[in-house]
């Protein structure tokens, strides 16, 4: 397992500047925390929306507004923890 040295905000930070979606399995694990509830404090927003639902590649509970406009502008998402941890340091 992947040692936690990226915070829930940098992690946000770089999939928005390089649009680039990750599951919310991908982000607690990397976080060491339970996917269900990584982001349920988070908002609603097209920054925050970069992480999604490994079955449907969308953010769960948006509405069409809170979307990122180019959320499926790459075709890949990063589905694991440690996928997201090497992407994260080296995004290209």
């Amino acid at each position: 397992m992947p040692t936690v040295a990226f915070s829930l905000e940098e992690i946000l930070d770089a999939l928005n500047k390089f649009h680039q979606r990750a599951t919310y399995g991908a982000v607690g694990g990397l976080l060491d925390r339970n996917p269900q509830n990584v982001m349920s404090r988070s908002s609603r927003d097209p920054r925050h929306s970069w992480v999604v639902n490994q079955e449907t590649r969308m953010p769960t509970g948006y509405r069409k507004t809170e979307i990122h406009p180019d959320i499926i502008e790459r075709a890949k998402v990063i589905t694991s923890s440690e996928e997201l941890e090497g992407w994260l340091r080296n995004p290209f």
